[in-house]
């Protein structure tokens, strides 16, 4: 029996630096029935060329799209790779990709008998997502931390549709979602904060299933998009003692975001025609007094509770 086929979404832009590493975890995949699809969003280094070596390595499975409107952002890029999965409809599932990280031999392995494990429950008309851990390391592959949840202080096990809503816990490099994901999920709406936060908010009308054991080498290096942080208590205060002001901002900000995200997302879902009724109430929570917001502010933000506070305090709308 013929393993599904899986496409490999990789975006890339200068990343010549560490490309090569993640290519050849791609090559050493237990699980090799795959496409990757690489989408360069105007890289000047020697991303192009490196890619280009790797032709022969890969043969038919790699796929460089064509991009006549370069430099619009991660967003974007990953959002045009999600259309070229769909669009040909030879992938049963598709797996985000980061230019940077070094994947474990049975990361697709892993996902897929877990997407085929979920899929066969709901059903592959339910949008299905795939998650796991990731092992936090330096530049140079040394670890930083063996579980990047644990070095964040989240739970991703225990994050529902509610949580999602403020707090992604769905790491794009480790995710996989289905066809009928990517579908309900495209376009990408202009809230959108990331594409796997979005994709995770499309997951809470589907199944969403986390795997608690790290599948990749996640490599922290100073330019990442995202990246990781200690969020200990004192790790926090530190920062907030260096630049209270401008984590405050941040804060805010992503208040705002997370508003218009959820906004998106409920005229999605109706849309869609599907239920949309715990994110009516989560909008209507967030414009609550804050003594009300108090009183339930767990249920709504997950993670440590100074980011918890944090939130709930400064994320007030006023409209």
């Amino acid at each position: 029996m013929t393993a599904p086929l899986i496409d490999v979404l990789l975006a890339t832009y200068n990343g010549a630096r560490y490309l090569a590493p993640q290519l050849d975890s791609l090559l050493g995949q237990t699980h090799q029935h795959f496409r990757l699809l690489v989408s360069d969003d105007g890289s000047t280094d020697a991303t192009l060329d490196i890619l280009h070596g790797y032709r022969a390595a890969f043969g038919e499975r790699l796929v460089l799209l064509p991009n006549p409107s370069t430099g619009a952002g991660v967003v974007r890029n990953f959002e045009r790779l999600m259309h070229a999965s769909l669009a040909d409809g030879q992938a049963r599932w598709a797996a985000s990709c980061d230019q940077d990280d070094v994947w474990l031999p049975g990361k697709l392995a892993a996902q897929g008998a877990e997407m085929q494990r979920i899929e066969s429950q709901a059903g592959a008309q339910t949008p299905c997502l795939v998650h796991g851990d990731l092992t936090v390391v330096n530049e140079r592959l040394q670890v930083i931390s063996p579980s990047f949840a644990a070095y964040q202080r989240t739970d991703p096990a225990a994050a529902t549709a509610l949580s999602l809503l403020s707090v992604n816990q769905v790491t794009g490099c480790a995710m996989m979602v289905n066809r009928t994901l990517l579908r309900m999920a495209l376009p990408l709406p202009p809230e959108a904060i990331m594409h796997d936060w979005w994709c995770a908010l499309i997951s809470g009308s589907g199944r969403r299933s986390y795997l608690p054991r790290p599948l990749l080498l996640y490599r922290q290096h100073g330019a990442n998009q995202v990246g990781a942080r200690d969020r200990g208590l004192r790790s926090r205060l530190l920062r907030l003692g260096r630049d209270g002001a401008g984590v405050a901002l941040r804060v805010r900000r992503l208040g705002q975001g997370t508003q218009a995200q959820a906004q998106a997302l409920q005229q999605r879902l109706r849309a869609l025609g599907l239920d949309d009724a715990y994110v009516a109430r989560y909008l209507a929570w967030r414009k609550m007094p804050l003594p009300r917001r108090l009183a339930a502010y767990r249920n709504y933000y997950v993670g440590p509770e100074l980011d918890r506070l944090s939130r709930c305090l400064l994320w007030h709308e006023r409209s």
